[in-house]
């Protein structure tokens, strides 16, 4: 019995070293995951049609023998347009047209005036507002930015003036950007 032990022991001892051997060594590669999303109709910068487009975001994982592992980096939206092929980041968008992107531009623009209305009204967003635009941020093109700020400003008015200094510098406006939208249009 104790030489088929021992037989057995080496087995198990030979196969763990295998096993570590094949971890140690084992190629890590990168896979990407696309999930698709909404489609919505826009005009395509490269075909200049207005046409439908597909939205879907891209998300890279970490592989291990096919397997993935994990999320390697948050996932890219993305935009393709189904006429001609065109794929764009999100966030070269110009136009307020992806449906999800407006949805976080509602939510930004609802947290804003809820906050204005408070007495008596905040020199900072709030958390609330500030989880708002950090979503907004992540989709949005600087020129969307500005649509926004511009709407905000509409909304809850010119005298909140710190207020929307701060909404327009988490919205990574600048200074020309910010004071131009608060300036009343003559």
């Amino acid at each position: 019995m104790a030489a088929g032990d021992s037989l057995g022991n080496q087995f198990n001892k030979q196969y763990q070293e295998t096993i570590d051997l094949v971890k140690s060594r084992a190629i890590w590669r990168i896979g990407e995951k696309v999930s698709e999303g909404e489609a919505f109709r826009c005009t395509c910068p490269k075909c200049r049609f207005e046409s439908l487009h597909q939205r879907f975001d891209i998300s890279r994982y970490r592989l291990l023998f096919g397997k993935s592992i994990r999320e390697v980096e948050a996932p890219r939206p993305m935009l393709r347009c189904r006429r001609c092929g065109e794929q764009r980041h999100l966030r070269d968008v110009g136009e307020l047209v992806v449906p999800t992107t407006i949805a976080l531009a509602d939510d930004v623009r609802a947290q804003s005036e809820s906050v204005a209305k408070q007495t008596p009204p905040p020199s900072a967003p709030s958390d609330g507002l500030r989880a708002a635009i950090t979503l907004f941020n992540e989709e949005a093109s600087g020129p969307v930015r500005l649509i926004v700020f511009e709407g905000v400003v509409q909304t809850i008015g010119s005298e909140h003036d710190e207020l929307l200094r701060a909404i327009g510098k988490a919205l990574f406006l600048n200074e020309d950007q910010i004071s131009g939208a608060l300036r009343p249009s003559s």
